[in-house]
């Protein structure tokens, strides 16, 4: 069966790629979001008056990093996820169009095979 639609299934690998991409990235932005607010909350606590006063202080340090990266790894992986689901469901529809198509041809060739066949043989 000839393959069809050509365009939707470069742009379903596309969205699929990036989601991929946008993925990696996420994972890489986190681990530096995580590693410099680590070492930045380290460095702070030798300022004491600036590190955690006020409100900001529950935000500075480890815990900072933490809730930034949980923020991220959401944010991010649903983006990715977004990105991979939509290309995925554009290969959905092609496969399902592709074996809507193969079934339509199926049923016509049975019907016009028994069309064909000759009626009221005796056996």
């Amino acid at each position: 069966m000839e393959k069809r639609y050509t365009a939707l299934r470069i742009i379903a690998t596309v969205y699929k790629v990036l989601g991929i991409i946008t993925g990696a990235i996420t994972l890489l932005a986190v681990l530096g979001i995580c590693a410099s607010s680590l070492l930045g909350g380290a460095m702070l606590d030798r300022f004491n008056d600036l590190g955690r006063s006020g409100p900001w202080g529950l935000f500075s340090g480890a815990m900072g990093g933490l809730i930034a990266g949980l923020a991220g790894i959401v944010y991010g992986g649903g983006l990715a996820l977004t990105l991979y689901a939509a290309g995925e469901g554009i290969s959905l529809l092609i496969a399902l169009e592709e074996n809507t198509r193969a079934t339509a041809t199926y049923l016509y060739r049975l019907q016009h095979q028994a069309s064909q066949s000759p009626q009221g043989s005796a056996s």
